[in-house]
This record gives C-alpha cells, sequence and structure tokens, in this order.
C-alpha cells in the first residue's frame, strides 16, 4: 500500500469514529505531532509509555481484536 492509500485508509477510518474518547486521543496526538513532528523519544520516556500500557492491560482496559473485529462492523 502506497502512502497516498495509507492517507486515504486513515481518513476513511477518521471519519467513521463515533467514539468522542478515541477522536479527542487523536486529536490530542495530532497536536503532539504538530508541535513536535519530529521529536525522537528517551527510552526512559518509552519505557514510561511501555509502562502506562501494561498497568492499562493488566486492569482490563483493553480492547480485544475480536472486540475490535465486531465493533468495527458497526462503523
Amino acid at each position: 500500500m502506497n502512502i497516498q492509500a495509507k492517507k486515504l485508509s486513515l481518513i476513511e477510518w477518521l471519519v467513521s469514529l463515533q467514539d468522542e474518547t478515541m477522536i479527542n486521543k487523536m486529536y490530542d496526538f495530532r497536536e503532539k505531532l504538530a508541535h513536535n513532528p519530529a521529536k525522537q523519544i528517551s527510552i526512559d520516556e518509552l519505557m514510561a509509555e511501555l509502562e502506562l500500557s501494561e498497568k492499562a492491560r493488566k486492569a482490563g482496559k483493553v480492547t480485544t481484536l475480536e472486540e475490535l473485529e465486531k465493533e468495527s462492523g458497526n462503523w
């Protein structure tokens, strides 16, 4: 898939989103990129993000692939 096809796929996915929380997260992510588009994160920052993700996973704050596939059928 070339870059134009990837961008179109992302646009189509974003337009179809109904989850306001996810939209807000995507907006925040875009804002971070706009202010620091080429910023690389340090190993410490990467490890902190990994730790947060692991805590979320252990707390059950995840969506399984099956749940995501089922939900995406409603998009």
